[in-house]
């Protein structure tokens, strides 16, 4: 297939996407801003290499990329709308103009937020694990935000089934250097857990000076140089596959035994304070339930009580408050036949 480089003004697909102007590069793959003329929306649209689009393997893996990307769906992932391969290889994705995590941390330091951001890639990477998917290049420059500044992981382009065979020769080392777990830089398959150490080295980033308190404890988790210490993904969650032996009850220097990276994130970073808490339900769906603290308790305890006075001062004290009379005996059949005529009569 003969390589033909994009170009702004340039469609694709029967000229449903019109290129607009290139938003970056790198060595796999540029991205365009493109416009959906069916639909009437921009898009961003990924498109491989010129150089790699001859390349049968560089070319197989991109079209995986499509497949996993396009069988994910959660809200903090970057949606995959549709894929092509004329003039070469591309994917339609969702387009969010703020730019990426590494470029917000450049222009403006280190995030407000970094717990609500930790809470929101551990959700994503919970989702991708789930569907027994590896990112293994998680990193700032793969998150993108949107308008509220909320966090998109995208790029899966070295994504990779857990048993998939790997595209690299024996010993290759795929991701960016500083991110990647230290069992993956000395040649061990990528796992959930190294995902999770990526993680942790960009939360640290995102903290800006030493990070304290609940999120120090978090990176501290996932960055632990033992992999076994490390949370890692199974089933439908976060799990801890292996754990570090501790004693049932936290001491100073040992920690507890936690069956999964959910639970360690409830405790360690807990949800903010919210009147409808959402409890995850083991087929993927959401309770809902009003919970009350003691204040709490007592308010609504006193609220009751109040409402309860002011109706027994409205009737209680009402001596000319209506009764219902006493029930008499049934009147015999005939007469309240009687009766029933004599009330049709006068309707009519």
């Amino acid at each position: 297939m003969a390589a033909t480089e994009f170009a702004a003004g340039a469609t694709l697909n029967g000229d449903r996407y019109r290129l607009e102007r290139r938003l970056g590069a790198g060595g796999m793959a540029s991205v365009w801003l493109a416009r959906d003329e069916r639909l009437g929306r921009p898009v961003a649209i990924k498109a491989l290499s010129d150089l790699l689009a001859d390349d049968p393997d560089y070319v197989r893996r991109f079209q995986r990329e499509a497949r996993v990307a396009a069988g994910l769906s959660h809200p903090a992932l970057v949606r995959v709308f549709d894929f092509g391969d004329v003039p070469r290889p591309y994917l339609v994705m969702e387009y969010l103009p703020c730019g990426t995590l590494a470029e917000h941390l450049r222009d403006h330091g280190p995030i407000k937020d970094p717990e609500a951001l930790a809470r929101t890639l551990l959700e994503a990477l919970a989702h991708v694990h789930a569907g027994r998917i590896v990112h293994r290049d998680v990193k700032p420059g793969n998150v993108l935000l949107d308008r509220e500044n909320h966090p998109r992981l995208t790029d899966f382009g070295i994504a990779q089934p857990e048993d998939a065979s790997r595209l690299t020769q024996t010993g290759g080392v795929l991701g960016t250097m500083r991110y990647l777990a230290p069992e993956v830089l000395h040649g061990a398959p990528a796992t959930p857990s190294s995902d999770l150490y990526s993680l942790g080295v960009l939360l640290r980033e995102c903290a800006g000076e030493v990070p304290r308190g609940r999120l120090a404890t978090l990176i501290e988790r996932l960055t632990a140089d033992d992999p076994a210490d490390r949370p890692e993904s199974a089933g439908r969650g976060l799990d801890l596959l292996e754990s570090r032996v501790a004693e049932p009850e936290p001491t100073a220097t040992t920690g507890r035994i936690m069956p999964s990276a959910r639970e360690v994130i409830r405790d360690v970073l807990p949800r903010p304070r919210n009147p409808l808490p959402v409890r995850e339900l083991a087929d993927g769906g959401r309770e809902y339930e009003i919970r009350f603290g003691k204040r709490g308790g007592a308010i609504l305890l006193f609220i009751l009580l109040a409402i309860g006075g002011v109706i027994l001062l409205s009737t209680g004290g009402d001596k000319t408050a209506p009764r219902t009379p006493a029930s008499k005996p049934d009147a015999p059949l005939s007469r309240q036949l009687d009766g029933l005529d004599r009330d049709v009569r006068r309707l009519r």
